[in-house]
């Protein structure tokens, strides 16, 4: 348990279901804040002890999603990272190559100092990052060393490496990515789809322990093969240590991909959106959906909260984060499973389909760094009947 002696705190979350797994915590508690940081984590914190008071009965407390894979630069479909992340429990996410070597500091500046939420970033083996598809395709602007001295630079934020939607024959791409993540310490996330020249069997083989492949669910890059059994690629990748990501986006996650693996015990290794805005407008691409379709398709509460919030965190070489810690920085997610009638919507090259479900994840209120940021049915808020008069001094 986690836990601290009483104390005046800023903030207490009253009622709900605490799911920490670094701590080891499943069952109900109270979590107090006290100025940014977490105070405690403790059954029955007397009301008394707080400035304000939130009652999440009914609910689930976590600590803040961090979302993996999201798009907050690089094109006109990324989104301001506030917008993205806080209405959904997210207080830290990963801007998926967005930017390059060549204009970093201009995301920098843009959408990453501005922000609310914590925001780390993969560099885009291409030094112009996502400028669109003919920008992608230039090997000529993929340079490993340039991109490894901007990581090392700002090794503060940056954390690895992006390679995706190369068309091309050969292996440029991914061995430039690799090379710059060799020489910066760091690890990359690569989106490929196989072609004859280079298939997903050999692309796999190049990865390194601690290397991502991202959207492991997509119908275009099939897991299951024809006889509906995991591809033996893999689960030999995963064997040598590389990691699986969701990442699922507009076209990238099928329940005919994710049921069977799920089933035959291949569970993804970190929950991610790849939210940009038309994936949030098809398949409502946020990290509770995506969660409540994990949990539809089988996985558990437990193992679904744990691949949003800790084992992220431990990719992002960050093990701070990701839990409820006495003295950890105060992000959390409030979170209830709703239960109803649902449709949960993929998507991938087949069109867009849907699976019926009986819950829904959805986000009542996000913490980061102490303060209320969202707050759906305003459970941290006064009654209206309490509202002071205006000053009528003037007609």
């Amino acid at each position: 348990m986690t836990t601290s002696p009483p104390m005046k705190s800023d903030l207490l979350l009253k009622g709900g279901h605490v799911i920490d797994p670094v701590n080891g915590i499943d069952e109900p508690m109270d979590v107090a804040v006290s100025g940014i940081k977490i105070a405690a984590v403790a059954p029955e914190i007397p009301a008394s002890m707080a400035a304000c008071v939130a009652d999440v009965s009914g609910c689930y407390v976590t600590p803040g999603l961090i979302d993996l894979h999201a798009h907050a630069w690089g094109s006109v479909a990324a989104m301001f990272p506030d917008e993205m992340c806080l209405p959904y429990g997210v207080t830290t996410m990963l801007d998926a190559g967005g930017s390059g070597w060549r204009n970093f500091a201009e995301f920098r500046q843009n959408r990453i100092v501005p922000a609310v939420t914590r925001v780390f970033a993969l560099l885009n083996i291409v030094g112009a990052g996502m400028a669109g598809d003919d920008a992608e395709q230039d090997v000529s602007d993929m340079d490993a060393g340039a991109t490894a001295e901007a990581i090392l630079a700002r090794r503060d934020i940056v954390v690895g490496i992006k390679t995706a939607h190369f068309r091309g024959p050969g292996w440029e791409n991914v061995d430039r990515a690799i090379e710059a993540a060799e020489r910066s310490g760091t690890f990359v996330m690569v989106d490929q789809n196989a072609v004859e020249s280079r298939t997903t069997d050999q692309l796999l083989e190049k990865l390194r322990p601690g290397d991502i492949a991202t959207h492991c669910f997509a119908w275009n890059k099939p897991i299951i093969g024809n006889d509906g059994l995991v591809k033996p690629h893999f689960q030999s990748a995963r064997e040598r240590g590389v990691q699986f990501d969701v990442g699922s986006g507009n076209n990238s996650f099928s329940f005919s991909m994710a049921k069977p693996s799920i089933e035959q015990g291949f569970l993804p290794d970190t929950i991610s959106t790849d939210t940009r805005r038309k994936s949030l407008l098809s398949t409502f691409a946020t990290m509770p959906e995506i969660m409540t379709k994990l949990l539809a398709v089988g996985m558990s509460l437990n193992d679904v909260v744990e691949r949003s919030t800790i084992t992220p965190a431990l990719q992002l070489g960050h093990p701070e984060l990701g839990s409820l810690s006495v003295g950890a920085d105060a992000d959390i997610a409030v979170l209830e499973l709703a239960t109803g009638d649902y449709g949960l919507t993929d998507g991938g090259r087949t069109g867009f389909r849907v699976m019926q479900a009986d819950m829904r994840m959805v986000p009542q209120m996000t913490v980061r760094n102490g303060a209320v940021v969202w707050d759906l049915n305003g459970r941290s808020l006064e009654g209206w009947e309490n509202t002071p008069p205006p000053d009528n001094r003037l007609p």
